[in-house]
C-alpha cells in the first residue's frame, strides 16, 4: 500500500507542474494573440484552437490535483453533519461514487474515441481531436484507482483495529 501511495503522490506532483506549464501556455498564447491582433492587426486561428485544446487538459487534469486535496465537491453539507456509522457510510458512498465517474470518464472516452480520431483541427490537420479527450480518460483512471485504493486502506485499517481489539 505504501508503494501505491508513492506512486499516485508522485503522479499528483506530475499533473502539478504539467498545469503549471498549461497555465503559463495559455497565458502566453493569449498575450501572443492579443499583441498580433492589436499590433499586427493579424490573427492566428491555430492559437485559438491550441488555447482551447490546452484549457480542456487543464480542466480534466485539474480533477486530479482537486481530488488529492479534497477540494471536489462532495456531499460534505451531509457528511459533516453526521456522526459515527452515518458518516463512515456516507465516506463509503462518496468514493463509489467517485470510483463510477471515473468508469464513466473512462467509458465515455472510449466511445468517444471512434468519432474524434477521425476528426482534426483546422489549423492543425495532423493533429487529431482525440488527444483533446484523452485528459478525460486519464482524470478517470485516476479517479477509479484513488477511490478503490482509499476504500481498501479504510477497510484493513479497520481490520487492524479489530484484530487489536480482540487481543
Amino acid at each position: 500500500m505504501k508503494f501505491t501511495k508513492k506512486l499516485l503522490d508522485a503522479f499528483v506532483s506530475l499533473i502539478s507542474v504539467l498545469l503549471m506549464c498549461l497555465v503559463a501556455g495559455i497565458v502566453l498564447l493569449m498575450l501572443n494573440e492579443l499583441f498580433l491582433r492589436n499590433i499586427l492587426n493579424k490573427s492566428f486561428r491555430g492559437m485559438t484552437e491550441l488555447a482551447g485544446f490546452m484549457f480542456l487538459w487543464m480542466a480534466f487534469l485539474g480533477i486530479i490535483v482537486l481530488d488529492d486535496q479534497g477540494r471536489l465537491i462532495a456531499l460534505d453539507i451531509f457528511y459533516l453533519q453526521t456522526k459515527g456509522k452515518a458518516r463512515t457510510g456516507l465516506w463509503f458512498v462518496h468514493k463509489i461514487v467517485a470510483a463510477c465517474l471515473g468508469v464513466g470518464m473512462v467509458v465515455a472516452f472510449a466511445g468517444l474515441y471512434p468519432y474524434v480520431s477521425t476528426e482534426f483541427y483546422s489549423s492543425m490537420p495532423k493533429f487529431a481531436k482525440a488527444w483533446q479527450y484523452l485528459p478525460m480518460a486519464i482524470a478517470g483512471v485516476y479517479l477509479t484507482i484513488k477511490a478503490i485504493y482509499d476504500i481498501v486502506e479504510r477497510l484493513l485499517s479497520r481490520s487492524d483495529l479489530l484484530a487489536k481489539e480482540s487481543t
